[in-house]
């Protein structure tokens, strides 16, 4: 046997850890297998996020980079943009389909002028508007989806003059963002 204490295999692997940046999520409850490195980050946790009032309880943030846009894709091509990198298409297409996801294609309440004009930008650096065909499919929200199902289950139908008229009556909390879609 080899009694060599120099095995690697042993050794913690988040050892050399120096920081750790959370993108989009503010909460340990998003984190999923990743939340065991944040007490290995010896120089911090760093979060981008674009949910302005957010309350975060991941305690081992040190640094906040929160602004109140439509898509945290927004704030890193601003960035990008600032220091004059000149993007390849296929980064410039993932920025665009970050803006667009989370955006909702520029037409959710949260969307900004900003979106807008850093969605122009990555455009203009080539991003692939047939990718962008292909996977920016509008989805309803979970919240959307289940105004989508009450009003299915709650569906009325009456025939008048021979034309069928549907009607639905449905009750909400508050307002739900983009409800008109569905």
């Amino acid at each position: 046997t080899n009694n060599n204490n120099n095995d690697t295999n042993n050794n913690n692997p988040n050892e050399g850890l120096q920081r750790v940046g959370l993108v989009d999520a503010q909460r340990r409850d998003r984190l999923g297998p990743a939340e065991v490195l944040l007490p290995h980050a010896k120089l911090g946790v760093t979060i981008v996020d674009h949910h302005v009032d957010a309350e975060s309880d991941i305690q081992e943030a040190r640094n906040y980079v929160v602004e109140n846009v439509g898509s945290v894709s927004t704030m890193i091509a601003e960035r990008l943009k600032i220091k004059g990198v000149e993007l390849t298409e296929a980064e410039a297409t993932i920025l665009a389909l970050g803006i667009h996801s989370d955006t909702g294609s520029l037409v959710y309440d949260s969307t900004t002028p900003k979106d807008a004009s850093m969605l122009a930008w990555a455009m203009g650096m080539g991003a692939s508007q047939t990718a962008i065909a292909e996977h920016a499919k509008p989805t309803l929200s979970n919240e959307q989806q289940g105004v989508l199902t009450q009003a299915l289950i709650n569906i009325n139908s009456t025939e008048v003059h021979g034309v069928t008229i549907a009607t639905v009556l449905l009750s909400a909390d508050g307002f739900i963002p983009g409800l008109a879609s569905v």
